[in-house]
């Protein structure tokens, strides 16, 4: 069973000690806003890579239209900059 936004970031941020407003805080939204987005499962996928850098975690997309072949397929993002 797959747990719902809400019920993973509880669980997530339970773990890390991390708050709903140090996480708006860092994506530059209200802890209102930041809600919102949980509750209705609408964040941006920029918003959620720093989300997951924050919480120190890798972040996977999965495409549920996607036909599963099989293979196994690993995408890492390119991060530019990093020694700036």
């Amino acid at each position: 069973m797959m747990l719902a936004l809400k019920e993973t970031f509880k669980a997530i941020t339970g773990n890390k000690k991390v708050t709903q407003l140090e996480m708006a805080t860092a994506l530059g939204i209200s802890k209102q806003n930041f809600s919102n987005k949980v509750q209705r499962n609408t964040f941006s996928p920029d918003e959620l890579v720093k989300i997951a850098d924050m919480l120190d975690m890798e972040l996977a997309f999965i495409d549920k239209n996607a036909e599963f072949n099989g293979e196994k397929y690993v995408i890492e993002q390119n991060k530019e900059n990093e020694s700036e």
